[in-house]
């Protein structure tokens, strides 16, 4: 009698577990673009503006490479960018001040560590 219970115990908890696994939704990965576009709009980006597509499309690239460390001091490397043309008084409609973020992010850029590093730090702003 008690290896009977034991056995549909076993049994109606397999099929418990089962019936689980089998209920809940399947694993989707997000995309690179999705992930950079939260990364971007985490440090403050507004979707839709000159700093948002540079931001947008460095960022991005970095996910495809399976970079994620590279990704997030893109977009804070972006942010930067972003408030260092808006302090300067450029507008953000006008073409001086896209220009402003391309050269600013491309200069912030080349200062960026690579590799496996997960600080996300900056080297210009890393503590001696």
């Amino acid at each position: 009698m008690i290896r009977l219970g034991f056995i549909a115990a076993v049994a109606i908890g397999g099929i418990a577990v089962a019936a689980t696994a089998l209920a809940a939704p399947p694993y989707k990965p997000v995309p690179a673009q999705g992930r950079a576009e939260i990364a971007c709009r985490d440090q403050g980006m507004q979707p839709k503006s000159a700093a948002w597509e540079v931001c947008l499309s460095q960022v991005t690239r970095a996910y495809e490479w399976g970079e994620p460390a590279l990704a997030q001091q893109l977009a804070k490397a972006a942010s930067e960018a972003r408030e260092s043309c808006l302090e300067s008084g450029l507008q953000p409609e006008t073409m001086g001040y896209r220009a402003c973020v391309d050269r600013e992010v491309d200069a912030r850029n080349q200062l960026l560590i690579l590799g496996n590093d997960t600080s996300g730090e900056n080297v210009a702003e890393a503590p001696q």
